[in-house]
Order: structure tokens, then sequence, then C-alpha cells
């Protein structure tokens, strides 16, 4: 049976380099040259007294602490992951925002008509056909002209976003704290039968049309 002395001290031999580390009560004897040997000594002098043999390591309540800490990173990086989820999702949105904006900059040089219509409709066909030599007149960064032209798609995902929640619905029921429990048994069933997939294929789309949106492939 290993010795609960050699467990708590992490020793399995004493030397003058391991005592630095730590203090024993009783104080070991030459002849104790493991955690082992000095446990049966200590136990044979003190038989009804195993209480009274005790490790003293420094820094013990900071080492749990420690111990503590490391145990909550799972939950920390479960809930970053979450947290990036959420700003991915919104930083699409803000994209289209974005492109909207430089789309009326344009029309504002260009087709001026364009700004007393409130609906982004014939922005985003202009956006659509404005050529280089308009862009290159407004110093425009060429990076900006495939996702200008594709104002469209941009428009379409973000009003989506705003109204078809099914994607961010299923990332939120798969988050560990409804997953394990009843709200996640409730509603899980409700995907295939309004979205033709199950919860964890719908969350997935979501995160992948992120993905692509952000990366100018919408």
């Amino acid at each position: 049976m290993t010795s609960p002395l050699k467990r708590k001290a992490h020793f399995r031999r004493l030397s003058s380099e391991s005592l630095k580390k730590f203090r024993l009560d009783p104080a070991p004897v030459i002849e104790d040259l493991t955690i082992t040997i000095y446990h049966e000594r200590t136990q044979a002098l003190m038989p009804e007294d195993r209480d009274q043999i005790h490790v003293h390591i420094p820094f013990e309540k900071e080492i749990e602490q420690i111990q503590e800490l490391q145990s909550l990173k799972p939950k920390v990086e479960k809930l970053q992951a979450e947290l990036d989820r959420f700003q991915k999702s919104r930083l699409r949105m803000l994209i289209a925002n974005a492109l909207i904006d430089l789309a009326r900059t344009i029309a504002k040089r260009y087709k001026s008509e364009l700004l007393d219509d409130p609906s982004t409709t014939r922005l985003q066909r202009f956006a659509a056909n404005v050529d280089d030599v308009q862009l290159q007149e407004m110093g425009i960064p060429k990076k900006f002209w495939s996702s200008l032209r594709k104002l469209e798609k941009y428009v379409t995902a973000r009003n989506q976003q705003a109204h078809e929640t099914s994607g961010d619905f299923a990332q939120l029921l798969l988050n560990e704290q409804f997953k394990e429990g009843h709200v996640f048994e409730l509603w899980k069933d409700i995907f295939p039968l309004l979205y033709g997939a199950p919860v964890e294929e719908i969350a997935a789309r979501k995160e992948d049309e992120d993905d692509k949106m952000l990366l100018g492939s919408p």
C-alpha cells in the first residue's frame, strides 16, 4: 500500500535536496533514505499516534489554488469558444453594414439619386455593376472590389441573420450550460422537424457560413 506521506510529498527518496522543499515532523534520521523507510520507522515508534506524523510543504495552499484553477481550464476554454462564435457572427453583420456604407459612398459621387432610395435593392445593383475605373478614381483598394460587388449576398446573409435564427439557436442549445439538461432534451428534436437536419448539423452550417463570409466568400 502506498504511503500517504509518499503521495503527499511526491518524493520517493529522502535527500538533503528534497528536504529543502518540505519538512517532516518527527524529523527524519540519517537511516531514513526513503519516504517508505521513514514511514515504517515512525509508525513502529508511534503505532497509536499516526496523526502526529506531518508533512509541511511550503506554498501548499498556493499549489492547491493553482490546481483548482487548472481544473477550471476546460470550462474557460468552452466559454471562450462560445464567445468567439458570438463575435464571429456579429462581425459578419458589421462587415455587411460596412460594405453598404462603402457602396453609398461611391454612389454619392456617381449616382446621387440612389441616396433618396431608403432601400438597399438599387444600391446592391449599383455595387454589382460599378466598374474598375470608378473604384480606382475613388482610391478604393482592390482587395474590397470583389466583396463590394457581392453586396447583395452580404445583405441577404445579414437579413437572414436577423430573422432566421436557427443557427444561433442550435449553437446556443449545444452550449454546455444547456446541453446536459432538460432544455436540450426538450428542444433538440425541433430541428429535424423544422429545418430537416439535427441540431449539430445546423450549428455546424452556421459556423461554416460565418467563416466564409469573414473570408469574403459568401
